[in-house]
């Protein structure tokens, strides 16, 4: 009877060390798929961000092209304007007579 209980204790050790490793190769095979999920992951979210960035920069170029050629646009009206004031005074103090007279009149309506 003794060794009936000897055989049933080893066979329960190993079975239980067959579990544990199971458990064990399970377990890492668990880690490994979550850290390819994370690295995954990971590289979409850098590849998102570079084309932020891209999206950004350029963004900003467009920006700052329009506003030096708002700028020159602007510059070139004034300087326009400033010629055409001192070229023909008596033609821009009618000018701006017509367009004060033409403003009352429409804010009188």
């Amino acid at each position: 009877m003794s060794s009936l209980n000897e055989n049933s204790n080893r066979l329960d050790t190993a079975e239980a060390t067959a579990h544990s490793e199971r458990s064990d190769m399970t377990a890492r095979r668990f880690a490994s798929a979550a850290h390819e999920a994370i690295d995954s992951a990971a590289e979409s979210a850098e590849k998102v961000e570079q084309k932020m960035r891209a999206g950004v920069a350029g963004a900003n170029e467009k920006f700052e092209k329009s506003h030096e050629a708002a700028s020159q646009q602007l510059k070139e009206s004034i300087e326009s304007l400033d010629s055409f004031l001192h070229k023909r005074p008596v033609a821009a103090a009618g000018i701006a007579f017509a367009a004060g007279a033409l403003a009352t009149a429409l804010l009188r309506r």
